[in-house]
């Protein structure tokens, strides 16, 4: 399970990137790449997520939560903290179980709510022409972390118990900058969750919209050419 998870991140991952540069071969075959910078950066990030979990045991499961992510650089952030609640719906197979063959599990899980913090590293940056009528600026990016999640422990005789476990998130998503400040993140994550019991992995398919912000306007870089034309202006006034 866990190496087609893997896999899948990989193919995902190989599959939302874009190119960063384009490239042109001159006459004698050498080619030509123009890099841009990236445009859009922000350093503070909050975020709004919605998710889908298809394979626990008896629920499908649907996150939603918030979070808050520092980008220390073009390269490099951290997702500071997620926090998740879960909206579950309980699956056919646990009530085919008791209809059908009047059996219950002895026990289950049901997850409630998980936190996070993650590591994000972001190689990769690209911009697509949408329809031809605009560009589309994107980057992408790789999520290793770890947390807890929760959940209600339900037994047979009708008791329940609460059960929280470590759990480690790897990933891979995109972000399409939408504008200045907002974007919108495709992401797929693999969440190991360490139960008492058993270790399970489980595949997540999210959804988010995030407000990216800066607390105090970025220096702007100085043009050294502009700077002496204003000091000769300025000297030349000074002296009429």
């Amino acid at each position: 399970m866990y190496k087609k998870t893997a896999l899948g991140i990989i193919v995902l991952f190989a599959v939302l990137v874009a190119g960063t540069c384009f490239a042109q071969e001159t006459k004698d075959g050498e080619k030509v790449f123009a890099i841009q910078e990236r445009v859009f950066h922000r350093y503070h990030e909050v975020s709004l997520n919605f998710g889908y979990i298809p394979d626990e045991d008896f629920f499908n499961a649907y996150p939603i939560g918030i979070g808050y992510t520092y980008h220390f650089n073009h390269y490099l952030a951290w997702e500071v903290a997620r926090g998740q609640f879960m909206i579950t719906q309980e699956k056919d197979i646990k009530s085919t179980l008791e209809k059908d063959f009047g059996v219950t599990p002895e026990v289950f899980l049901e997850p409630k709510y998980m936190i996070h913090s993650n590591l994000i590293i972001k190689p990769l940056y690209g911009k697509e022409a949408l329809w031809n009528k605009g560009i589309l600026n994107h980057e992408s990016y790789l999520i290793i972390g770890g947390g807890m999640i929760n959940y209600e422990k339900k037994y047979s005789n009708g008791e329940t118990d609460a059960e929280s476990d470590p759990s480690i998130s790897l990933g891979a998503g995109t972000r399409y900058f939408l504008g200045k400040n907002l974007c919108m993140n495709l992401e797929i994550r693999d969440l190991v969750n360490m139960k008492k019991d058993n270790t399970e992995n489980n595949i997540y398919f999210g959804i988010g919209l995030s407000f990216q912000f800066n607390l105090q306007p970025r220096e702007s870089e100085r043009d050294e050419a502009v700077d002496r034309l204003k000091g000769y202006l300025e000297e030349k006034d000074s002296h009429e």
